[in-house]
């Protein structure tokens, strides 16, 4: 399935109030055509002089539009970047990009919503002679965030 950004607001409305209780602000979304990732959760990290922290700011959904995803993977790609941003716009410090925060609540949308979200995703041949036929330079895409 090629995503349209109508398509992936509806899901990441749909998502925010069934798996995040609706506390997700609103995220502007692009469709990307890299070769390198599914999905990812974009923003600028600006330190704040007067106590040192962290400020984030001009978070995107980039959403992949180069493969025919399966839907069911799709679905589990944005739930995924949702839960980096869940963890960014909250603050909320994790031991790396996908640490035991990230994996708690990876865990708790699995078990909750019957979903297969994982860290990253090996894409198959299947997927990679999708790809060829709508693009003629071969991909090798070995994950996504």
């Amino acid at each position: 399935m090629i995503p349209t950004i109508d398509y992936i607001q509806a899901c990441f409305d749909e998502y925010n109030v069934r798996y995040f209780n609706g506390s997700l602000p609103p995220i502007p979304i692009k469709l990307s055509n890299a070769r390198t990732f599914l999905g990812k959760v974009t923003f600028i990290k600006h330190r704040t002089w007067l106590f040192g922290e962290w400020r984030y700011s001009n978070f995107k959904l980039r959403i992949n539009t180069r493969y025919d995803l399966p839907e069911e993977l799709l679905h589990d790609t944005i739930l995924h970047e949702m839960i980096h941003y869940y963890i960014a716009v909250n603050h909320l410090r994790d031991t790396s990009t996908h640490g035991q925060l990230f994996r708690r609540e990876m865990k708790r949308i699995n078990e909750q919503g019957n979903r297969h979200i994982t860290i990253s995703y090996r894409l198959t041949k299947l997927l990679q002679l999708k790809e060829l036929s709508r693009n003629p330079a071969p991909a090798k895409v070995d994950a996504a965030r």
